[in-house]
């Protein structure tokens, strides 16, 4: 997959040599598990019932879905903020335009090497260390398990639904989760560790020591930017209305599309596709999310002809929002550059 030039401006061309060697397996592993799950959602489809769902949508209402879908994509640049302003000052503008190329990267390069790109340009719009915008990512993308694991684990309970395959998920995510935040907890208080196991690496010249050791000390900043407790209290504010949002924006869709569906399904979907997530899997999710949404929404008498609309609407959707803004944050950094 040939990678636009703002993307290989943005990682540097060591970083883009490394990552297309490391992930060269990743992608082919992506493509096949992206057709065998294709493959079991497009099974006995009803393709009548599945295109009239589509003709039959109220298009009227999609600059709303739209709209709305922007927005919460602001929030979640709002949240993100938080934790970058922990290392200095960012601007919210800025932080929305480095999310934005984040998630495009998330769309259209494999293995969520999107964020990256966020990071990279987070670092040359408002010269954040490279360590920290990753590091303060992976405390979001945390928070964002223990949400959905909690938020699915609850919305099943309130459904009636206590077995199946999206619940044993949940519950192999919850341990996963706890172990995660362990690590996040108890990583920080090891730095003097850290910086000792450093330092005594033979094979290390001095000058890699100290960048290596610089690196570590901005990614455990990045690590405790969560751990303020004004910091984590706007944070989880701001997590709770991206999660109401994007529950809403699926009973927003599903209403375009005459599905109806209640906030409690909404988020057993989210949950759905947010674990799903982390399976290797093609840029935009294909395959993988078509799966779920016919896995997840079939116990509540969703038909697979009309999951598998609703999910492909939304992925378009998702794909024109990202799309739009994130090829508008890629300029504006370029121009920026250039000037």
């Amino acid at each position: 997959m040939k990678r636009p030039r703002l993307f290989d401006t943005l990682l540097g061309a060591k970083a883009n040599e490394q990552t297309k060697s490391r992930n060269r397996w990743m992608i082919w592993l992506s493509v096949a598990l992206a057709v065998f799950f294709l493959y079991l959602a497009l099974k006995n489809l009803d393709w009548i019932s599945f295109w009239a769902t589509l003709r039959g949508a109220q298009y009227v209402f999609l600059p709303v879905v739209l709209a709305w879908s922007s927005f919460s994509y602001l929030i979640r640049a709002l949240r993100w903020r938080v934790l970058l302003t922990a290392e200095m000052p960012i601007s919210r503008l800025d932080a929305f335009w480095a999310n934005m190329s984040g998630y495009l990267g998330n769309n259209i390069l494999p293995a969520r090497i999107g964020e990256l790109v966020r990071a990279a340009y987070a670092n040359r719009a408002a010269s954040l260390s490279l360590s920290f915008a990753l590091a303060s990512g992976l405390s979001e993308r945390l928070t964002d398990v223990f949400a959905l694991v909690l938020l699915g684990a609850i919305s099943l309970s309130a459904s009636g639904i206590t077995t199946g395959m999206l619940q044993r998920a949940i519950q192999t995510m919850a341990v996963v989760a706890g172990l995660g935040a362990v690590v996040f907890l108890l990583l920080p208080g090891f730095s003097p560790l850290l910086a000792k196991i450093i330092g005594w690496i033979p094979f290390l010249n001095q000058d890699i020591k100290e960048n290596s050791l610089s690196f570590m000390e901005k990614f455990l900043l990045g690590l405790r930017a969560l751990l303020h407790p004004r910091r984590a209290a706007a944070f989880g504010l701001y997590t709770v209305l991206i999660w109401l949002m994007d529950g809403l924006g699926i009973m927003l869709t599903g209403f375009l599309l005459h599905i109806p569906l209640t906030l409690a399904q909404a988020f057993v979907l989210l949950a759905g596709l947010g674990l799903s997530s982390a399976i290797p899997s093609t840029p935009g999710y294909v395959g993988v999310y078509q799966f779920v949404a016919v896995a997840v929404l079939g116990p509540f008498g969703v038909k697979s002809a009309s999951a598998l609309a609703l999910i492909l609407f939304m992925q378009i959707c998702g794909w024109l929002v990202v799309g739009g803004w994130g090829l508008a944050a890629l300029v504006r950094l370029s121009r920026n550059a250039d000037g």
